[in-house]
Parts: structure tokens; C-alpha cells; sequence
């Protein structure tokens, strides 16, 4: 959270709040919340979570023909050029000016965007529909050994490689495919993981699921807590690298490459359950929230990064006969309007 005016606010698109006290924020937030969830039963709304700016370790950044680097003018297309933001670390601010430069020497311009992740052992690259021509790809492996750039893929192309990027979770180093999710900032991922531990306390479940896994976050975590875990997710390579590692180290983690929004596991198959996590991408899991309202898993974990989407879910969760016991809001996005939710279920 930013206290102080950015020097870019109220051109750039990406924060519509700044120049609160830390108090007067949450409230807003708080507020902002409660009219969203309003006619929502719950029991209990925890106080919400902030960070320190300065923590978030990937950007999508837009490049226009200009070479200008940053993000949307608000309902705009045109890029507001950045020389850094304040809610990235370091380490991508850096990375900004010396993009700009590199792109000036392309053979041909073009926009597209550009995803800078800092992940557990350096600074990862993607283009996306950005033109490169033969000329340019000797300029980019001088630009990746020049900044230290583990690896550099445009499109489906590997660009440059010098080492297996790599993500740490509960102590094991899984391999980072481009464009594969990661939550915003390392801090907030492990708040979030912490209040699941929370919740989860001293049980032990025969069989939980990991549904949207992503890389395996939470199953990483899971395992230690249930004897099968179940993880699903559409990214086939964040699956192949969630099942290679778990395979490696004989860990109890069956993934599959599923779509849940065209394919949702029927509730017959949920039956076996006891415990599922879910960590959906913003438009929610509506035809899967289905399937699990007429389930009989008593307990379920769901993490949202759009409280909207969330609210239909949670509809339908009660009307299946779950209580909507805890919500945690965790401030993912600082200095917007949106919330990360965390927030437990449970069915008699």
C-alpha cells in the first residue's frame, strides 16, 4: 500500500487509490467489500491483510510502437511509458529503461506486452505477440547475459536460456513454464497458505483436492496434511511439472490436465472427497461450485481474486447446504479496488 502519491497516478490505469492513511485504506476496502457480498450469510469477516509496496514480482507490461513500457491509461489502449512503479520490486524496475533501449534497436516495432516474473532464482522473460526478426535474437541473448535473465521465450520460441527457472513451495523446487500463474507477491502467497494451515490445524485427511493448481501450491502444502491429494488443472505444463516432480520424490499427487469450466467433476466423483481447495481465475468456477453444492465433501477452501465472481459461487455453495464459516480478505492489489479472498466452507 502507497501512502504517498505515485508520480504516474491518475494517468496510469493500474491504482485508483493513493494518499490514504493505512487505516482509512482498509476501511475503504472493508467497505468496498461489504457492498459487493451484500445479501451474502456468513459468519465471520476478518480485518484485511496488507503489505508493504514494493513486493510485487511479476508485471504485464505493455509496449506500443513507440516503445513506450507500462501499463493502460484507464478505459484506454494507449501506454502510459513507466520509468518504474512503485508496487514492483526492484529488480523489474530495473529491467525497464534497458527494455525500452532494447526495443528501439529492433529491426521492426511492434505492441505486444511484456511479462517480467521474478521467481525464487532470478528474473524470468515473455514476449507476447511482439515481432522478432533473425537480427534482433543476437541482441537479445547480449540483453539476457547483460541483466542476468535466466531465460527469455517469446511466443512458443525459447529465446535464451541460462538456468531452469524455479519456484519453491514447502521446500521443493518445481520448474517455471512461461506463462504458468503465480500469485502476485511471495509475501501474500504465503500469508494465504498460512491461513489455509489455519484452518486445516491439526486434521488429517485420507483424500483432498487441488482444484485450478496452477503449479501445485497449495498440494505441496496438502500433502503434508492427507494421504492422496488430487490436483487438476487446464495448464498442461504446470500439470507435467507438478506430475514429474511429485513423481521424483514419491510424493502422494495425482494430476491431471483437466478444463473445469467445459469439464466439472460430478459431484459422484467429489463424493470421495474430504477436503477441496480451490483457487479459480476471476470469472469463478460457477459449473463446478454445481457439482460440489450437491457433493457430500464437508469441508471446502476457496480463494478468490474477484469478490464478485465469488459471491455467485457462494450462492450456490449455500443453497447446497454449506455455511460460509470465515473470509479473509488479503490485499493482493494494493491500491485498487480489488481484495483476495480466502474464506472456508463447511456442510453438516
Amino acid at each position: 500500500m502507497i501512502e504517498k502519491k505515485c508520480m504516474y497516478f491518475g494517468l496510469c490505469g493500474g491504482c485508483q487509490i493513493q494518499g490514504v492513511n493505512l487505516e482509512e485504506y482498509k476501511a475503504q476496502k472493508i467497505s468496498s467489500l461489504k457492498e459487493i457480498l451484500a445479501g451474502l450469510s456468513y459468519d465471520k469477516l476478518n480485518s484485511v491483510i496488507t503489505f508493504d509496496a514494493g513486493i510485487r514480482r511479476k508485471a504485464t507490461f505493455k509496449i506500443d510502437y513507440g516503445c513506450n513500457i507500462g501499463f493502460f491509461k484507464a478505459r484506454s489502449n494507449e501506454v502510459v511509458g513507466l520509468q518504474k512503479c512503485p508496487l514492483l520490486l526492484p529488480e523489474i524496475n530495473a529491467l525497464i529503461l534497458p527494455l525500452r533501449k532494447l526495443f528501439k534497436s529492433f529491426v521492426k516495432r511492434s505492441d505486444g506486452s511484456i511479462v517480467v516474473v521474478k521467481v525464487d532464482n532470478g528474473l524470468t522473460i515473455h514476449f507476447e505477440n511482439i515481432n522478432i526478426m533473425l537480427l534482433d535474437k543476437q541482441k537479445i541473448k547480449e540483453f539476457c547475459e547483460a541483466h542476468n535473465i535466466l531465460r527469455l521465450t517469446s511466443g512458443t520460441e525459447e529465446l535464451y536460456k541460462r538456468e531452469e527457472p524455479l519456484v519453491l513451495f514447502n521446500g521443493v523446487k518445481i520448474p517455471y513454464p512461461p506463462k504458468t500463474f503465480l500469485q502476485p507477491a511471495k509475501e501474500s502467497e504465503s500469508k494465504i497458505v498460512d491461513i489455509v494451515k489455519s484452518w486445516i490445524g491439526e486434521k488429517h485427511y485420507k483424500k483432498v483436492a487441488d482444484f485450478f493448481c496452477g503449479l501445485g501450491l497449495f498440494s505441496f502444502y496438502l500433502k503434508d496434511f492427507s494421504d492422496e491429494i488430487f490436483a487438476v488443472d487446464c495448464d498442461d505444463d504446470a500439470i507435467k511439472q507438478l506430475k514429474r516432480i511429485a513423481h521424483s520424490y514419491h510424493f502422494n499427487i495425482d494430476a491431471k490436465s483437466v478444463d473445469l469450466f467445459a469439464h466439472p467433476l460430478k459431484s459422484e466423483k467429489l463424493d470421495e472427497l474430504d477436503l477441496i481447495v480451490l483457487d479459480p481465475p476471476r470469472d469463478g468456477a460457477k459449473r463446478q461450485s454445481q457439482e460440489i453444492a450437491k457433493s457430500k465433501v464437508k469441508t471446502v477452501i476457496y480463494v478468490s481474486c474477484n469478490p464478485l465472481a465469488f459471491k455467485t459461487d457462494a450462492k450456490i455453495l449455500i443453497d447446497g447446504g454449506y455455511k460460509l464459516k470465515e473470509i479473509t480478505p488479503v490485499d493482493q492489489f494494493p491500491n485498487t479496488k480489488h481484495l483476495e479472498l480466502v474464506c472456508l466452507f463447511e456442510k453438516d
